[in-house]
């Protein structure tokens, strides 16, 4: 666990694959995992002063279920995003409600992140992060459309499975996204209150960028499937109206 190394080679071999696929640009001292983390601690400490200051000190409003103004402006609605509010296809998957929820997919997304960052260098653990978000908000639009949802863990969920893609590529140890896999199932469908679209939604995206980076024979076919990716859910956001 407190290995710091892509599981099954040194880091400098681990790394070589990834930029071999497409050149993501280092990514061995975890920037991006460091700036999502602290971006969405961050986000936490402003809502939680926000909740106290509205509502006074609760323990339950800090740790499990409080709501701030800021998550009213930025939490994935359907209905907000009918009315022209498309901010919140991104911004939800910065807010989280109560401190545990926060400590939840931090968590998780340290465990995936310090494998996967090294391989996939920076730049494009980035996008399989944004574009499994993105992935996340489109099926909550589609499936849980008057639900208020928010969290990091349809983004966090894309990183599972591409987990999964870098470690059969690359032929890693598969225990570490295998039982993160397990383990997302498993809550998702265990504790109340999850959206189970959103779960899915990102790990079919991760799946999908991370095949197209470390896969691919070619850099145009590695820089065509995110942007055909962003592409495709953004004609999907456009289309709800039509298709659901």
């Amino acid at each position: 666990m407190s290995n710091d190394q892509v599981t099954g080679a040194p880091r400098e071999q681990a790394a070589e694959p990834g930029a071999a696929a497409g050149g993501g640009g280092g990514g061995e001292r975890r920037l991006v995992m460091k700036a999502l983390i602290a971006i969405n601690a961050a986000v936490a400490l402003i809502t939680s002063v926000m909740i106290v200051a509205a509502d006074g000190f609760s323990p339950s409003g800090l740790l499990l279920d409080g709501v701030s103004s800021l998550h009213e402006w930025g939490e994935m609605s359907g209905r907000a995003v009918d009315g022209g509010e498309y901010w919140r296809l991104v911004t939800t998957m910065f807010l989280h409600y109560g401190l545990l929820h926060l400590l939840a997919n931090m968590v998780l997304l340290w465990l995936a992140a310090r494998k996967l960052e090294p391989v996939l260098g920076s730049g494009r653990f980035l996008v399989v992060y944004l574009l499994s978000g993105l992935g996340s908000s489109t099926a909550i639009y589609y499936a849980d459309h008057s639900v208020l949802t928010a969290g990091a863990s349809g983004a966090v969920f894309g990183l599972f499975t591409a987990l999964l893609v870098a470690s059969l590529r690359l032929k890693l140890n598969l225990w570490l996204p295998l039982i993160l896999l397990a383990f997302g199932v498993v809550t998702t469908f265990a504790l109340p209150g999850m959206s189970v679209a959103a779960h899915a939604g990102g790990l079919l995206v991760g799946a999908v960028v991370a095949c197209g980076y470390l896969l691919a024979r070619r850099d145009a076919v590695r820089l065509a499937v995110p942007i055909a990716t962003a592409v495709v859910l953004l004609v999907l956001v456009a289309l709800q109206p039509v298709l659901a």
